[in-house]
């Protein structure tokens, strides 16, 4: 239960963090900044209590005196760390399917027009953004008129790639 209790602690204050600093100001690599955020958080919370139970024995009961309990804590933590992250990138930019959905939604029982629905969801709104984000991440640059790929951006895709094909997922989106 200790385990749980210093993962949950943990995780919370660097969530907190994470919070009171979006509301001072908006990372432009949001990403980059919350793993910096949640391992930085990690490693000065775990590190003092290891410290520490190797000073202090006796408070089993309080503290977490062995070496596998902080192993533990770790994986809860990186296991909630890494969940958060996926959750967060699908808040940090809509979606494309869900953008249709709400737009088709708004219209109500009498739909939307087609050629309203082209007009509204175009690649200003669609792809550019995204675009965007693979540039501010370094996964891809400006090249004359081409988009390339940086090598982060080729393991990015690489990784994709042979998921889909362990998958066996069709090409497409």
């Amino acid at each position: 239960m200790l385990v749980l209790i210093y993962s949950l602690l943990l995780f919370s204050l660097a969530f907190i963090f994470h919070i009171v600093l979006w509301k001072i100001r908006l990372p432009k690599r949001q990403t980059k900044v919350l793993l910096q955020i949640f391992f930085s958080t990690l490693m000065i919370g775990v590190l003092p209590l290891i410290s520490i139970s190797f000073l202090i024995q006796g408070f089993d009961n309080l503290i977490p005196m062995k070496l596998p309990e902080y192993l533990h804590i770790c994986l809860i933590f990186i296991s909630l760390t890494l969940s958060y992250m996926i959750t967060y990138s699908a808040l940090e930019a809509d979606s494309p399917t869900l953008v249709m959905v709400m737009t088709i939604e708004k219209a109500g029982q009498e739909g939307l027009d087609k050629k309203e629905f082209d007009s509204i969801l175009n690649d200003d709104l669609l792809i550019k953004p995204r675009i965007r984000d693979l540039i501010t991440d370094k996964m891809a640059y400006m090249d004359g008129e081409k988009y390339k790929l940086t090598s982060k951006g080729v393991l990015f895709a690489r990784i994709f790639i042979f998921y889909r094909r362990l998958l066996n997922a069709p090409k497409g989106g």
